[in-house]
């Protein structure tokens, strides 16, 4: 039996989908009134008989900061993949992202503890890891610094330390911490965005660079992590590192529209946040840039994926690939529009 978190989010569906196909009996876990339809979109990119994996699994609905509820949904012996988090940028949420991802995380490791699971997977983020010193790639083992770090980038360290601190009481558990996770999605969120934003004419690009993966790659390396021997380590999950201006160029490209042409200095950018702040306030909405995603556009960043790929013979999917295959399954989802 698995347990899974977070099951009609980007990674959760994909993992979902996944573990369906190996066979697995799955309970996943999902917000109350959130609609069925939502994972079905999702792995509507991978299958044609959507229905026929959704009559596959045994939906709940609770939430991570409900311990009670946890004991009682969560199988005795089970494998549980935690992959429920809250995302956001906006610094009004911050105190709010911290606690409900740490909270939840906590109470999960507890009740994994109660129920005697076989192994943990905690889905992180590269921003639970340290910054690039002295220009030097990051990986697993680069010392931790909270400086600069955002909200949410804090609730995943922290998250982190909850299960470091259950594996200290004898829970097995493996992390990942994913870059950039790239996959065909809502269109409105995430990365999956950036395609609705480019084909609708994006203009600006910057120069910073981060690293890049694939949402399959990621639940494949999930699941080989869980059927291996290999507990109490974390993995970094890096395919290739790019220029957001390469990033933005190559997307364009799989969906035949116009790149963004127009570079955005570091004062551009901060305007456009500033601007964001007081134009999102007046109309209560999220903001589309804040400082930290500003910061972020203009930071070089370059992220070590290969410890898993040494120790699982792991191989990555080119990003190229991934980009194109998601560019492909954006046109298509148009076109049915």
């Amino acid at each position: 039996m698995v347990f899974v978190t977070g099951g009609t989010g980007l990674v959760g569906a994909r993992l979902i989908f996944d573990l369906i196909n190996k066979g697995e009996k799955v309970t996943a876990l999902k917000r109350a009134g959130t609609p069925h339809n939502k994972f079905s979109s999702l792995i509507s990119f991978y299958t044609n008989n959507t229905e026929a994996i959704e009559k596959r699994i045994n939906w709940v609905e609770g939430e991570l900061s409900d311990f009670e509820n946890l004991i009682d949904i969560i199988p005795e012996g089970s494998k549980v993949y935690h992959c429920a988090a809250k995302i956001s940028f906006n610094p009004k949420l911050s105190s709010h992202i911290i606690e409900t991802n740490v909270e939840g995380t906590a109470n999960l490791v507890n009740v994994c503890l109660l129920k005697n699971v076989v192994k943990l997977c905690h889905v992180s983020s590269i921003g639970a890891l340290g910054g690039k010193i002295n220009g030097r790639q990051i990986n697993e083992e680069t010392p931790w610094s909270p400086s600069g770090k955002s909200a949410y980038s804090l609730s995943k360290y922290y998250s982190e330390l909850e299960v470091w601190r259950g594996m200290a009481e004898g829970l097995s558990a493996v992390i990942v911490n994913p870059s950039v996770i790239l996959g065909a999605g809502n269109w409105s969120q995430g990365s999956s965005q950036l395609f609705s934003m480019i084909s609708k004419g994006l203009k600006y690009y910057t120069l910073g660079t981060s690293s890049y993966v694939d949402v399959r790659d990621v639940t494949k390396a999930m699941i080989m992590l869980m059927d291996s021997d290999i507990e109490g380590e974390r993995f970094l999950l890096a395919s290739d590192t790019l220029s957001y201006k390469s990033l933005f160029t190559k997307i364009a490209e799989s969906i035949q529209v116009k790149p963004p042409y127009k570079y955005a200095t570091k004062f551009i950018t901060g305007l456009a946040f500033r601007f964001e702040k007081i134009k999102s306030g007046i109309l209560r909405r999220e903001p589309k840039i804040t400082r930290q995603t500003h910061t972020i556009s203009h930071t070089c960043d370059n992220y070590a994926g290969t410890k898993i790929i040494d120790e699982l013979n792991f191989s990555y999917t080119p990003i190229a690939e991934t980009i194109s295959f998601i560019g492909n399954c954006f046109v298509k989802s148009h076109k049915a529009k």
